[in-house]
Formats: structure tokens, sequence, C-alpha cells
């Protein structure tokens, strides 16, 4: 049976330490050691609001981040029609679907706005639209600070009382919904979410008086959202130049450290923060802004210092042959900010075929490495924050998974065990979504998930930098992502290095099958199959156990819907929200791709074991008020369910 809490695991950690004889040996204070850091009361002391905040913060980013792989996909397929087609129609039609993949991608600040504004309001429309308009407004503030003036002696781009040269200014203005303004990017579209949903619930309930009563209410937070926004847009336009500056230099800063260290550090993090539910929020800012890495399409073209020309004709900016090969792809300010849309960029123009020393000169097709070895002002290597996932994921977590098999005994405990544990590698390896399996074992063995898994996903995208991979990715690096971003791309000359990845995730393979392996039998870790706990709970244990929740008078619910008989689906939430200690112990429910975020208002009164029953993977206590449950991809279905019977509760 799984784990399901830190109480069980230290169950385990005590049974060892009865064990061990010499009680002042290396073995028993290594084993007390591991027993502290699975603690509920550890727990208890980390949690903070700043954690339960950036939760709120991560599940609103999910949102849009859903909306990556289909328009991801447009992209891609776009861009190979575009680029590998001789015919007119054909070529216009992948033009339309790069145009359609590129508005996704080219707007993630107004999404990221909207969902935020959406999440921390209990998904309210008003809030929504509230934060349409709060944008407009906060970029139309910016425009008016704009002059447009240069200085055409020095050179410098003018904005208040700054001053730019023609890099830095390319790097913090851009263009947001066709209007001219700063590149705030996700933080601007965050900070406007953040600020409309703070004031849809400070003022969603005002009483305004009689003689102007009918803006009372939601119709209020429009009006208070159009007037704050316009301060924001006034603040942000004296200090954002320099936060701007500060986050271009940050981005040169980490694509200058040596032998790739920067995405071994990367990788470690993203991997550590999985439990607390905050790698998104990590993840997002390289991904999206400077800080991810830029290219400045304003410098001369040069392939092995060789200018470029396309159709006969010289491209003596980058800027000038995007546009040349198609205007769509071109932007206003010249630059790509942000390791995704780099990557997305450059794919897009990879495998196009140009001249080189004039309209008679060798041809040469455009790949990855033109971009990161000879455009001067190129500070990114796309690919270097999203590749390194592929080869953990889709090799490293099925070996381990496939040594928890081996563990358990042979017969009817590994019979049980094969099948939750077959069918988490099987989504680790197609999808990249890893939480089930890697909340089998996180909260049996804390040291094996931060000491090694965490280590192996930092050790992955290092190599993967080191050796010149490029392969992107829209949500998660599973086989599916890695044929349309990987084997698609090399197949259609962007030469990304695919095949780089399956060497190193091959490799993998015995490393992450021998340390689970040995770790879960010297330890006598467990995992499902071991121990006493080995019964996989069943269809027919799950209709025996809501059998018994209504024979529990402590935890029923009453429910005023006429004696409706409810469906599979409402049972369950009913079920759920008694483990979770019944309506009055719940203050919000949210959820994100795999996650059913619930915050309590007493950690105690919620029924771990009772989840897992229900079908929950996992369980994690991000902070003192918050408790996620995984239930995989259906966590959102689940959660509407929950606030309907809610809703319908007395």
């Amino acid at each position: 049976m799984l784990i399901t809490s830190f109480e069980q695991a230290n169950k385990i950690f005590e049974f060892q330490l009865n064990k061990v004889d010499n009680k002042n040996s290396l073995k028993w204070r290594k084993i007390k050691k591991l027993a502290k850091i699975g603690s509920d009361d550890n727990t208890k002391k980390v949690s903070s609001p700043i954690k339960t905040f950036i939760s709120k913060l991560s599940k609103g980013l999910m949102v849009p981040i859903a909306m990556l792989p289909i328009a991801g996909l447009f992209l891609g397929i776009g861009t190979a029609i575009a680029n590998n087609s001789y015919n007119d129609g054909l070529v216009k039609f992948g033009n339309i679907l790069q145009i359609l993949g590129n508005a996704v991608f080219n707007n993630l600040a107004i999404l990221f706005c909207i969902a935020i504004a959406i999440s921390f309001t209990n998904d309210a429309g008003v809030a929504g639209l509230s934060s349409l308009i709060a944008w407009i407004i906060f970029c139309s503030t910016h425009s008016a600070f704009i002059t447009h003036i240069i200085d055409p002696d020095v050179n410098k781009y003018k904005f208040l009382f700054y001053t730019f040269n023609p890099t830095q200014y390319h790097s913090i203005f851009t263009t947001n919904v066709g209007i001219d303004s700063l590149n705030t990017g996700i933080f601007g579209g965050i900070a406007i979410g953040c600020l409309t949903a703070f004031l849809y619930n400070k003022f969603k309930n005002i009483q305004l008086p009689a003689v102007i009563g009918f803006f009372s209410g939601v119709r209020f937070i429009p009006i208070i959202t159009f007037l704050c926004s316009f301060l924001f847009g006034v603040v942000f336009s004296i200090i954002w130049p320099v936060i701007g500056l500060g986050i271009y230099e940050f981005g040169k800063a980490l694509a200058k450290i040596p032998y790739g260290i920067n995405s071994l550090i990367f990788g470690y993090t993203e991997r550590a923060l999985i439990p607390f539910g905050l790698h998104h929020a990590f993840y997002i800012p390289l991904w999206q802004t400077a800080a991810g890495g830029m290219i400045d399409l304003n410098c001369d073209m040069l392939i092995n210092g060789q200018q470029v020309y396309y159709n006969g004709e010289l491209c003596e900016t980058w800027l000038n042959f995007v546009d040349s090969v198609n205007p769509q792809l071109a932007p206003v300010s010249g630059t790509i900010s942000g390791d995704q849309n780099a990557w997305q960029f450059v794919n897009s123009l990879s495998g196009i075929k140009v001249n080189l020393g004039g309209a008679q000169g060798a041809i040469y097709t455009i790949s990855f490495s033109d971009f990161t070895n000879n455009i001067p002002l190129s500070t990114c290597n796309p690919g270097q924050y999203m590749q390194g996932k592929y080869s953990f994921m889709m090799f490293g977590l099925p070996a381990a998974g496939i040594a928890m098999i081996m563990a358990a005994p042979k017969g009817k405990n590994r019979k049980y065990a094969f099948p939750i544990i077959i069918s988490s590698t099987l989504t680790s390896f197609l999808t990249g979504i890893t939480e089930p399996i890697e909340f089998t074992f996180i909260f049996l063995l804390p040291s094996l998930y931060y000491g090694f898994h965490c280590v192996m996903a930092g050790i992955s995208f290092w190599l993967a930098n080191l050796w010149g991979a490029h392969v992107g990715m829209t949500f998660s690096g599973g086989f599916i992502d890695w044929i349309i971003y990987g084997l698609l791309s090399d197949v259609l000359g962007s030469n990304v290095g695919s095949w780089k990845l399956l060497i190193v995730g091959v490799g993998m393979v015995p490393i992450y099958y021998m340390v689970f392996y040995l770790v879960i039998t010297k330890f006598d870790v467990q995992t499902p199959g071991r121990g006493t706990n080995t019964k996989l709970f069943t269809k027919k244990d799950y209709l025996a156990a809501k059998s018994n929740k209504k024979d529990n008078k402590e935890q029923q619910q009453t429910l005023s819907i006429d004696n409706k008989q409810l469906n599979e689906q409402e049972q369950l939430a009913v079920d759920i929200i008694s483990a979770y200690g019944g309506k009055e112990n719940i203050k919000n429910v949210d959820a994100c791709i795999t996650r059913l975020r619930i915050e309590v208002v007493d950690q105690n009164k919620v029924n771990t074991e009772k989840l897992m029953e229900l079908g929950a993977h996992g369980i994690s206590k991000p902070s003192a008020t918050s408790v996620h449950a995984i239930f995989g991809t259906k966590s959102d279905v689940i959660k509407n369910s929950i606030r309907k019977m809610l809703e319908n509760m007395k």
C-alpha cells in the first residue's frame, strides 16, 4: 500500500531503529536523521503565508500553460509546412498555423494576467474581465510616456528621464495588444492579475450611496481597477526600466556561467520544488523573460563571418531577414526574450536555406548553432531550461518504477504492485507527468528524492546543455513532446540533437534501477507490494468504503438537493469533503493539472489514509493550512464537483 503521510513513513523508520543494536552506530544516526526529515512537525515549521500565496500563484499559471501544447503543436507543424513546401497554397496554410500558435506565445503576459485574477477570486468572471481592462490601461499608460525620439548623433533612445542605447531599449520595450509599452512580460501580467484579485476580494460587496447605487458590488470592480492600473502604470514607468535592465544583465550573467552549471542548478531546483507545487513559479520567468536569455535581432546578420543573402537580397540584420522570410515572425522590438520564446523562434527559422557571399554564393541551411554561436548579441542557448526533463522522465523514473516492482516479493505481492507502478511509469514516459510515480517514494524516503532524484535531474539538464542539444517543449518532457519538438525538428533540418537526450536517458536506466532497488531492499522501504500493507485498493474496496462512510455519523454531511440520488462523481466529491474534515474544515478549493489544492482550517482533521483510498496518489502539505491530494489529470473535474457539493451542503 502507498504510504500516505509522514506519520506512516516514520513508523517505518522506527521499525528500522529497533533493528539496530548499536545506538551510536552511523547507521542508527542516519536512520534517525531521515525520520526527522519526514516529520509532520518539520513540515509545519517551514510553512508560511508566502508559500500559500506562491502555491495559488502556481495554480493560476497552469491555466495558460495548459494552452501551450496545442499552440506549440500548431507552431511546430506550421513551421514544418511553411519551411519545406514549394506550393504557395501549402506555404500560406503553414503560415496560418504559425500565426495561430504565435498568437498564444506572443500574448502570454495578458493570459497570465487574466488567469491569476481568476485563480485568486474563486473563478470569478468579473475579475477576469476587470484584469483585461486593467492590462490595457496599464500598457496604455506606458505608451503615453514613450516619445520615440532618437538622437541620430549618439544613437540613443529616450523615455521619461532615461536614456538607452538601442540594445537596452529593445530589451525593455515591446508591443502588447497593439500598444507600444514596457516589456514587463509575465511579471507585469502577474502584478496586474494580483492587483485585480485584491481589489475584487476587497470591494466585491461594496455598498455605494443610493444615488450611485447602480455601481455597487461587482460593477464597481472594473472602475476601481481602471484607476489603480493607471497608477500601477505610472509606477512601473518609473521603476521598470531599471528592473528590466537588471533582468537583462542577469540573463547575460547566467549565460556566462561556464560548463553549463546554470542548467544543473536549474534542474535540481525545479525538481526540489515539485513537492510544494511551486515549480511553475520558478521556471516560468526563465522561459518567458530575459532572465532566461535574449536574442537581439537588430545586429548584423553574420554566419561564419559572412553576410547572408535570401532570395538574392542582402540581409543586413537578422530582423530584416526574418521579415523577408515571414513578416508574421518579426517582433516589433527586434528582440526575443526567454528560453522557450527563443526556442520557438529559432525553430521557426531553422532549416531555411540561404546564400553566403552573394546571390551566387554557397547554399547554407540555418540551424540552432547559428543563433548560439554567430549572433553577436545573443545571450540565449535555446532549450537549456527545458530539454533536461526528457532523459529522466522517459528513462530514469520508469527504471525506478521497474525497480519498485522487482523489489516486491515474487507472487501475490508483485502482482499487486505491478499495475499501479506500471501505469505511473507509462504516464511519465508518454506525457512527462511524473507526480504519480514521484509521490510513491517521496514521503517514504525524502533523502532518496532530494539526495538522488533531484541530483540526477540536474545532471540531465547539465549534460544536455554541455552536449549542445536544443530540444524544446511546451508542457512536459515525455515521449509525445520529444517526437514533436525533438525528432520532428531534426528531421526537418533544425539540428536540435534529439538523439543525444536518448543516449543520456539510456545511461540513466541502470543507475536509477540499481539505486532504487538497493535502497528499497536495504532499508526495507515499504513501496507498493512490500511489508504488511501489500493490498491494493480495488473498486470493491472503494464501494465498501463508501458504505462505511454513510454509517459514520461524525463525518456525515447533509445535502439539500431533494434527496437526489448522487452519481459516482458527486459521491466521490462528498467522500473527499468528509476526508478533509467536512465542510466546516474547508476554506478554499482549487486544482492544477494533477493536484487537488485545498486550504483547510485544521490539518489534523484531514484523513489522509481515506484520501488515498479514494484514489489519491499522494498527499502534500506545503503550508500549515494547505493539503494537496494528487488525483492526476482528473483533479480539476473533482474540484468542480466538490464546489458544487459544498454549495448544496447545509
